[in-house]
């Protein structure tokens, strides 16, 4: 539990995910891989629509900071959206408020 703890707190946990990046199986910013249980609380239409995209390291959650699920489904749904119009001036956008807000606002993973 504490050892958990610590690594979440330096950033550990993250390092395979850091790997799958290096690997190309990832992107820097877009939607985050989740567990089948949180997957299962998803709609029918995003669930099918999260599936069509590469995931991310820097979810978008992070530039709209939503608070329940239904406002991160939302975040995700907003972000896909603007990525389907504009791919590059999306994730460059959403990269530099999520840095803003994780440097200023403290934004974290819970």
């Amino acid at each position: 539990m504490i050892w958990g703890s610590i690594c979440r707190k330096i950033w550990l946990d993250e390092l395979p995910t850091l790997i799958n990046w290096f690997k190309g199986e990832m992107k820097l910013v877009g939607i985050r891989p989740l567990s089948r249980q949180y997957f299962e609380l998803y709609t029918e239409d995003l669930k099918q629509r999260r599936i069509k995209y590469k995931p991310g390291l820097i979810p978008p959650f992070y530039a709209d900071m939503p608070e329940e699920l239904k406002d991160i489904q939302a975040s995700e749904t907003q972000y896909l959206d603007l990525y389907d119009k504009h791919p590059l001036y999306t994730d460059f956008r959403y990269f530099w408020k999520s840095l803003w807000n994780i440097l200023f606002h403290q934004a974290r993973s819970r």
